[in-house]
């Protein structure tokens, strides 16, 4: 019986111990009780319950640990802390997305960040028993009684005045950890085995009664949990009779507890778990318990393995040697570390460090760093504070070059100079880039070295004079110190290939970073690497030279289509060359005679259409009644929150961000500039213009808007000024009366035909900084969980002014006796609101669109039209402005005008869909605004989107067959 109780004790202690570690972290749905009723007293009663379990763990490590010695435990707990912790941490760094930086941080750093307050408390109290153990046995029994004292007067006072419930507990379990050592002799011995049972008892019912009245006597449900912790003297008293109680059945390791101790307490399985909670289940609080459940049993089977690992001969000779090293002294222990790591590999590992660190750093023109445009940082504090794990990354592909280079050379100075002239070389390049295309180096600037003579004669006399002394020095300097001071190399066979082979695959296992929740790509994700596609200047900024360089290899375009060959594309030509003879034997105009702009009104879209949002009055009763009374509706965005430059493209090119390969979000900086050629609708102009009221750099729009064959591109800062520059208030942005008034310049400069692409800025992120003077008429009345009001109202009054400035430049272009049509449209919703995006995601996507012509075009064949207008995306705009200007149109126009009129809108799957994220499987969206499966397309609907994804393939990512056929 008593080898029953022995093996059944262990695993419910541990069980309850995990479920309190693990299912109020996880925060299920019972845990935000917090008024008067029932359901919070049960839920207090069972917090109550589940906080006995730390307390009688650290109790047990207290009493287990009994004799053992001080320093040499410590040293042992440290390591098993460490090594158990990063292990765990790696596996589901790897294994899932959901692992933050941080928990990489709390791994690594066990003692110094807190992450383990039960290890912790364990390591300090291990450290004040040795102290104690020392004193007379009437001083130990005094510091038992005063622990006692400390941790019972919080229940008549503040709770949490020594702060042990915030950040202090492993001070709290330090004190249950000696009271574990000394508290049986001094305390267990003064009543009988009963009475301790009867006090324990009755301290549990009191602690239970305590907490079911607990929301009967808050106010506001701020003091609730007043008594729900650990570091209650009722919880204390019921986990030591339970010690007591089942004492001489302690028959157990305190290794096994330490180990289950350390992957319970793991941030990267508390953050693997609330993931799953988070996306799978919505906090239910059964299925919450349940995860918490199994994942505490799993734990338990882990730590038992882990522990029993221990019996392995190979793991045995470790843990000898462990043994031996904590028992020396601590000067002997630092002679040993001292024999194990050469100083030679710590230079280069200290030198991998600098150099990515001040190759990071120079990627910068100031002290200040903005990760994105609400924050701004000093450069240091954000690269040393928060962007350790990038900057290691960068330092391990520079260590593996060094380790390479001396492979092969065998040479210690060499590998050193060589690396270093290397990132030297690198760190030029990218700051002359920088300082030409506001971008760094990316793997599309390979095609440059084709031309590296005028590549070359870029760079100033000044920086080749500097570069040259530099490597002089380098040179002469190495020299020196191979023949005065040689590092002998002398590796097995082994280490040889390890080096050589390392920085090799390191490279080679970028080609799979960018695709989704694969295990590289979860890694990366882990440690922080943000690609940032849309902005690569800030990508380099913040994740260093190297590895933004990395992350812009692994990129596959679009998966070629069945079918595909140049016979096939000679087929789909002639095929749609037929279809604009039938289309054009109706239409009368030309493009290259209209001027035609597309206005992207940056995160327009109306906020009355958002599922639990209502505001008191429209905010844009203009683009309302534009879009009911002109060719308008709803454009169905492929992003959330962001991706401006997404939908600009799409518009450009009438190509689909859908059919591209999910590892190619942003085509503006991963594809465009790495074509030879880009058929868009500038190429059916002469003149062709730009507008964006703000830097040009993101994006990279500058070397973009210049391969799509814009003549000119007017930005803040760029060599065609922004003559009219008007804001808002206080908004840091120029509004979008800067951006018409800009526009109709261009528009009485050129009296033939013209584009002109204008991308706002006044209604971009953030809305929580109170920009405007807030028109209380456009005010939300209710809004969605999660959604922040003041945010809203912010925005609303930002589109009301779009409304307004709008409202007078069509008057203004209606004067203008010239055909104009303009395509006006948000290109995707503010990220503002909290609403679930599995069950609001198409209403999360749709933004206001209209297209209108003045009165001269009108007079002059444009019309509006109304079929299959309700619901469009945007690589339907090209088509459809033909068909509004009564225009002719080429095979590939008439190919996108069957696609528009033949199929439902294409967007990417609007309910998983996020800004800047990878893209996802497509989706069909009809002119009800309902989702259409792809399989329930007729045959000849099938056949034009297989068409037109075997146009997008061959322009963007095939063998451009077609390109003889463009203009």
């Amino acid at each position: 019986m008593n080898y029953i109780k022995q093996k059944i004790l262990l695993p419910l202690i541990l069980f309850l111990v995990g479920i309190n570690q693990l299912y109020w972290s996880l925060a299920p749905h019972i845990s935000t009780y917090n008024n008067e009723s029932l359901h919070t007293s049960l839920n207090m009663m069972l917090q109550a319950t589940t906080t006995i379990g730390p307390d009688i763990v650290m109790i047990i490590l207290g009493l287990l640990t009994t004799g053992f010695a001080c320093r040499s435990t410590i040293i042992k707990a440290w390591l098993n802390t460490l090594i158990l912790g990063c292990i765990t941490c790696l596996i589901l760094m790897f294994g899932t997305h959901y692992v933050t930086p941080a928990a990489v941080y709390d791994a690594c750093f066990p003692i110094l960040r807190n992450s383990y307050p039960l290890i912790t408390g364990t390591i300090i109290g291990l450290l004040i028993s040795k102290i104690v153990d020392q004193l007379p046995n009437i001083w130990q029994q005094r510091c038992t009684y005063l622990i006692v004292i400390l941790i019972t007067i919080p229940l008549f006072s503040t709770p949490n005045m020594f702060g042990w419930v915030d950040h202090g507990m492993s001070l709290f379990y330090a004190l249950l950890f000696i009271l574990g050592r000394n508290g049986f002799e001094f305390l267990a011995s003064k009543s009988g085995r009963r009475n301790w049972l009867l006090l324990g008892i009755a301290s549990y019912i009191l602690n239970c009664f305590l907490q079911f009245i607990m929301p009967s006597f808050s106010i506001n449900g701020s003091t609730i949990s007043r008594f729900a912790n650990s570091a209650n003297i009722l919880s204390v008293i019921t986990a030591f009779t339970i010690v007591l109680v089942i004492r001489k059945w302690l028959v157990m390791s305190p290794w096994l507890l330490l180990s289950f101790l350390v992957l319970i307490e793991n941030s990267a399985v508390s953050d693997w778990l609330s993931g799953i909670v988070n996306d799978e289940i919505d906090h239910s609080s059964f299925k919450t318990g349940v995860i918490a459940a199994i994942a505490v049993i799993v734990v338990i089977f882990i730590a038992w393995g882990w522990v029993m690992s221990s019996r392995l001969p190979f793991i045995t000779r470790y843990l000898m040697r462990i043994n031996h090293f904590t028992q020396q002294s601590f000067p002997n222990q630092l002679v040993f570390l001292k024999s194990k790591f050469s100083s030679a590999i710590l230079w280069q590992l200290l030198a991998s460090y600098l150099l990515a660190f001040v190759s990071i750093l120079l990627m910068s023109d100031s002290w200040r760093i903005k990760p994105n445009a609400a924050l701004n940082y000093n450069v240091f504090a954000y690269l040393l504070g928060q962007r350790q794990l990038l900057i290691i990354l960068n330092a391990l592909f520079i260590f593996a070059t060094m380790k390479l280079i001396q492979a092969i050379t065998r040479r210690y100075w060499v590998s050193l100079s060589l690396t270093l002239l290397i990132n030297i070389v690198l760190i030029i390049a990218n700051r002359e880039k920088i300082a030409a295309r506001a971008e760094p180096v990316l793997p599309a600037d390979l095609i440059m070295l084709k031309v590296g003579k005028q590549l070359f004669g870029m760079i100033s006399l000044q920086v080749w004079l500097i570069s040259l002394a530099v490597f002089i020095i380098i040179v002469v300097g190495t020299v020196w110190l191979e023949r005065r001071h040689p590092v002998m190399t002398h590796w097995s066979w082994r280490r040889t290939t390890l080096y050589c082979l390392l920085l090799p695959l390191m490279l080679v296992s970028s080609l799979l970073w960018n695709q989704p929740k694969t295990p590289l790509n979860n890694f990366l994700n882990s440690i922080g690497d943000t690609p940032m596609f849309y902005n690569q200047l800030s990508g380099a900024r913040i994740n260093g030279p190297i590895v933004q360089y990395l992350n812009n290899v692994d990129i596959t375009v679009m998966a070629k289509p069945a079918g595909y060959s140049a016979a096939t594309m000679k087929k789909i030509v002639n095929r749609y060359q037929a279809e604009a003879q039938e289309i054009n034997r109706h239409r009368h105009n030309r493009l290259s005679d209209q001027t035609i702009i597309f206005n992207l009104s940056e995160s327009f879209a109306n906020p009355n259409r958002v599922p639990g949002v209502k505001l008191k009055n429209n905010p844009i009763p203009f683009i309302t009644k534009m879009t009911k009374q002109n060719t308008g509706g709803i454009m169905v965005s492929s992003g959330y929150g962001g991706g401006t430059a997404n939908m600009e493209y799409m518009t450009l090119t009438g190509y689909s961000l859908c059919n591209f390969s999910p590892t190619l979000p942003t085509p503006y900086t991963q594809l465009v500039p790495t074509l030879q050629k880009n058929p868009s609708i500038v190429d059916e102009f002469k003149h062709s213009v730009a507008i964006h009221p703000y830097i040009g750099v993101f994006y990279s729009r500058t070397t973009v808007y210049k391969k799509f064959g814009f003549d000119r591109f007017m930005y803040l800062g760029s060599k065609y000024p922004l003559k009219h520059q008007y804001k808002i208030d206080r908004s840091p942005y120029l509004s979008d009366k800067t951006a018409y008034a800009n526009t109709l310049d261009q528009i009485d400069n050129n009296q033939r035909g013209q584009f002109v692409n204008l991308v706002t800025m006044q209604n971009h992120f953030p809305y929580d900084q109170h920009f405007y003077n807030n028109d209380p008429r456009y005010a939300a009345t209710t809004v969605s969980d999660g959604t922040n009001i003041d945010s809203v109202n912010d925005f609303a009054t930002g589109i009301h002014h779009t409304d307004s400035y709008l409202q007078t430049f069509i008057k203004q272009i209606d004067r203008i006796n010239k055909p104009i049509t303009i395509v006006f449209y948000g290109d995707h919703l503010p990220g503002i609101y909290g609403n679930d995006m599995s069950k609001d995601g198409l209403k999360l996507h749709e933004t206001d669109y209209f297209i209108y012509s003045n009165k001269y075009a009108r007079t002059h064949s444009a019309r509006n039209f109304s079929a299959n207008t309700h619901f469009v995306s945007p690589n339907d705009f090209i088509a459809m402005v033909a068909k509004q200007t009564n225009s002719k149109v080429n095979w590939y126009q008439a190919l996108l005008t069957t696609v528009y009129e033949k199929l439902p809108a294409l967007t990417i799957n609007t309910n998983e869909s996020t800004t800047n994220s990878y893209n996802t499987s497509s989706e069909l969206i009809n002119q009800k605004g309902k989702v259409v499966k792809e399989s329930h397309l007729s045959r000849k609907q099938k056949q034009i989107l297989h068409d037109y994804q075997l146009l997008q393939y061959d322009v963007t990512a095939g063998k451009h067959y077609t390109n003889r056929y463009f203009k």
